[in-house]
């Protein structure tokens, strides 16, 4: 049992590291210019600032707006305590499955949660992957109680976006439409 929880845990913690050091590259890579581009990049950043600093954007009281940098380790930190939250119930799950004190009922019980957990996790995965296809990276997909909700890295969601995310959320998971709620993260432009 110590061999599965270690092993979970290298796993997790290994997903973690390459998801932080995806982010850093992707962060860092969008600054990287030559000697030739600093005079334009620094008048260009001074430019953007300026221009966004003079527009008054208003949000809503207690929303959050989030930098893309941001957005990534909020994705991340989502996706990993996602993952300790699937890992601690499926260590559970196994630990009554193997107790031989428990009764046979109890322990058909938690097969059948055990199998729905998995189904449930293989379908978030391949539900995110393919949203990531389409170009709706940074998404985090939840399913739980027959419920989905999805979490897009848009500032707004077209209705084609929107029917494109359905779609795939309504194939991968077999939910219904009336069970999806799509919401956007709130990023800064």
């Amino acid at each position: 049992m110590k061999k599965i929880v270690k092993k979970n845990q290298l796993i997790i913690t290994t997903l973690a590291v390459i998801i932080a050091v995806a982010g850093y590259v992707n962060y860092t890579g969008q600054y990287i210019t030559t000697s030739k581009d600093k005079a334009k990049t620094v008048s260009n950043t001074a430019k953007t600032a300026s221009q966004s600093q003079a527009k008054d954007d208003i949000t809503d009281v207690g929303e959050a707006v989030l930098t893309n940098a941001q957005v990534s380790n909020y994705v991340a930190k989502a996706k990993l305590e996602r993952e300790q939250t699937h890992s601690k119930a499926k260590d559970t799950l196994e630990e009554i499955i193997k107790d031989k004190t428990v009764k046979d009922s109890v322990k058909q019980d938690a097969v059948d949660k055990l199998s729905t957990l998995a189904e449930q996790m293989e379908m978030e995965t391949a539900t995110e992957n393919l949203l990531g296809a389409k170009g709706f990276l940074n998404s985090i997909v939840t399913i739980q109680n027959g419920n989905v909700d999805v979490l897009v890295n848009l500032k707004d969601i077209s209705k084609v976006e929107r029917s494109q995310i359905e779609d795939i959320v309504t194939r991968k998971t077999g939910c219904k439409l009336e069970n999806v709620v799509i919401t956007s993260i709130k990023t800064e432009d």
